[in-house]
C-alpha cells in the first residue's frame, strides 16, 4: 500500500487524480466550465481579432484610395502668404502625366464650365445645378455608382456628343417619379440628352455629368485647364506612389516645388488608413488582452475550487501520508487535478468557440467587405501555454499545502 501512494510515475498520479475528479462530478464539471467560459470567449475573439487590422485597412482603402482627387492651388512664394502664382493643369498634358506615373492607373480629368445655374426639363425646370465635363476613364476613378441607365462610351466623349448623366437628387427633383432616361435636360444654353443617372455623395448634389470635349464649348476659356484631375492607383498597395509620382510630374511640368503641398491640393487618405490600422492593432492587442484574461480568471477560480476540495479532504490526505504517500506525490496529485480540470474545460471551451465561429461566419461590413474569421495557431499555441502556465502557478499554493499536512494532525482534527 505504501508503494502505491508513494511512488512518483505520471499514470498512477493522472489515475488518482482522474479519480478524485470523477468522486465528485458535478463539483468538478461547474469548475471546469469557468474555464470553458474563459477558452470560448478567447477562441471566438482570437477568430475576428487577427483580421481585424488587414479588413479595416481593406476597407477604408476601398472607399478611398481609388479616389484621389489633385486640384491646382497657388504655389509658395517669397512674399508671404499672398507669393506665388496660381498653378494650371492644362488638358493637353495629359499623355505626359500618364507616362510620367506609372503606378497611376487611370487618369480622368474634370472641368467645370461655370458656376451652374438653372437647368430645364420638358415640362419643369430646377433653379440650380452644376455642370461638369468629364473623361470617360472618371467612373471607373472614382467609383461612381450609376443608378440607371450608362455611363457614355469612349467613342461619344471623343465625339463630344450632347449626354447627360445626371445626379439621383435632381432626377428626383426634376421628374416627379418617371424615369429620366431618353429625356432631355438643358443648361447653359445647351440641350442634353439624359443616358444615365448617378449617385451622388458630393456636396454638389444636383449636378449633372457630360462629355469633357462638349464641356469644353461651354466655358470661356475652351477647357484648355481642367477644374482638378481624378487618379487612381494600378493597385491599393501603390497608393503613396501613386500621389508623389503625381506631385513630381505636375511640379517638374508646372515648375513648381513637388514638396509644396498648398500648390496642388491632393485629397487622399492613405495616412488616415495608416492610423486607422494602427488603432486597429492596439485594438486587437486590447480584445486579445480581455480574452486572454478571461481564460486566466477562469484557471483562477478552478484553482481556488482545488483549494476548498483540499480542505474537505484533509483527513483522507492525512492518511494518504500515514500509508506512506509523499510529499511530491500529494502535491502532483493536486496539481494534476487543477492541470486537468483546466485542460479539459479549454478543449471543451475550444470545441464550443469553433461551433460558433462557424454558425456566425463572417462578419460583413459593406457588400465588398467582410471580416472572415481565422485562427493564427502560434497565437492559439501560445494560449495553451498561458492556459498550462495559469494552472500550474495558480494550483501550486493548494498542492503545497495539502503536501505539507501533518498526518497525525489531520486525521485529529477529522
Amino acid at each position: 500500500m505504501s508503494q502505491r501512494f508513494g511512488r512518483l510515475d505520471p499514470y498512477s498520479v493522472l489515475r488518482e487524480a482522474l479519480g478524485s475528479l470523477l468522486a465528485h462530478p458535478l463539483r468538478s464539471a461547474l469548475t471546469g466550465l469557468s474555464v470553458t467560459f474563459g477558452a470560448a470567449v478567447l477562441y471566438i475573439l482570437l477568430s475576428y481579432a487577427t483580421g481585424l487590422p488587414e479588413t479595416t485597412g481593406d476597407l477604408l482603402r476601398s472607399m478611398g484610395s481609388k479616389e484621389f482627387i489633385a486640384e491646382p492651388r497657388r504655389s509658395r512664394g517669397g512674399g508671404g502668404s499672398r507669393g506665388g502664382r496660381s498653378i494650371r493643369i492644362r488638358y493637353a498634358d495629359l499623355a505626359t502625366l500618364r507616362d510620367a506615373c506609372p503606378s497611376v492607373g487611370g487618369l480622368a480629368p474634370a472641368y467645370r464650365p461655370g458656376r451652374g445655374g438653372p437647368v430645364f426639363s420638358s415640362d419643369r425646370s430646377w433653379p440650380w445645378a452644376l455642370v461638369t465635363g468629364v473623361g470617360f476613364e472618371y467612373r471607373e476613378v472614382t467609383d461612381l455608382r450609376i443608378s440607371l441607365g450608362r455611363w457614355f462610351t469612349k467613342e461619344e466623349e471623343l465625339g463630344a456628343s450632347e449626354l447627360a448623366v445626371v445626379s439621383m437628387p435632381l432626377v428626383d427633383g426634376m421628374f416627379s417619379g418617371r424615369s429620366p432616361l431618353g429625356e432631355t435636360i438643358d443648361s447653359n444654353g445647351r440641350r442634353f440628352q439624359i443616358i444615365g443617372a448617378f449617385e451622388s455623395k458630393a456636396s454638389f448634389a444636383y449636378s449633372l455629368m457630360v462629355p469633357y470635349p462638349t464641356a469644353m464649348e461651354m466655358g470661356a476659356d475652351g477647357g484648355r485647364n481642367v477644374s482638378h484631375l481624378a487618379f487612381a492607383p494600378r493597385r491599393p498597395t501603390l497608393a503613396r506612389e501613386a500621389i508623389d509620382e503625381m506631385r513630381q510630374a505636375l511640379g517638374t511640368l508646372y515648375s513648381f516645388d513637388p514638396t509644396d503641398l498648398r500648390a496642388i491640393d491632393i485629397k487622399e487618405n492613405t495616412s488616415f488608413v495608416a492610423q486607422v490600422e494602427g488603432v486597429s492593432l492596439g485594438l486587437e492587442a486590447l480584445v486579445l488582452t480581455i480574452a486572454v484574461l478571461a481564460l486566466i480568471l477562469g484557471c483562477l477560480g478552478a484553482a481556488n475550487v482545488v483549494g476548498i476540495a483540499v480542505n474537505e479532504r484533509t483527513a483522507e490526505l492525512g492518511l494518504r501520508k500515514a500509508l506512506g504517500a509523499t510529499a511530491g506525490r500529494i502535491r502532483a496529485e493536486v496539481l494534476s487535478e487543477t492541470l486537468l480540470l483546466c485542460i479539459l474545460g479549454g478543449v471543451l471551451g475550444v470545441g464550443i468557440g469553433s461551433a460558433a465561429v462557424a454558425l456566425l461566419g463572417p462578419l460583413h461590413f459593406t457588400d465588398q467587405a467582410a471580416l472572415e474569421p481565422r485562427v493564427d495557431g502560434a497565437l492559439l499555441g501560445l494560449s495553451f501555454v498561458i492556459l498550462m502556465v495559469t494552472a500550474t502557478l495558480s494550483g501550486f499554493p493548494a498542492a503545497n499545502r495539502a503536501s505539507r499536512l501533518d498526518p497525525v494532525q489531520a486525521l485529529r482534527d477529522d
